[in-house]
């Protein structure tokens, strides 16, 4: 038997508030992660070896255990993926109807 369960429950369930965003960020903050590599396991650790060691229940229970261990991980990928959008939105600063036509 399968079981269908949507990101609506799951949110519900795991008590997780829906992050809302302007148009076009979700898309444009995961591009820059594409290419700047902020959630790669030299920068946040490697997540199915990390939930092996996990024993907890929850998220808070998830949250405090990883930022225990991996207390710069989030800091440094925010800054990794941020850097990469500053380039982005210098490279599309020098995007013109010449360059798109091209």
């Amino acid at each position: 038997m399968k079981v269908t369960i949507s990101n609506h429950e799951i949110r519900r369930y795991l008590e997780i508030d829906l992050c809302k965003l302007p148009l076009y960020a979700s898309p444009l903050i995961n591009l820059a992660n594409q290419y700047a590599q902020g959630t790669r396991p030299e920068v946040v650790g490697q997540m199915t070896e990390l939930m092996k060691q996990f024993s907890g229940r929850t998220c808070g229970d998830w949250e405090k255990w990883y930022l225990e261990r991996h207390s710069d991980a989030i800091r440094r990928a925010t800054e990794k993926i941020l850097k990469m959008l500053q380039q982005f939105k210098e490279t599309i600063e020098g995007i013109d109807e010449s360059l798109v036509e091209r």
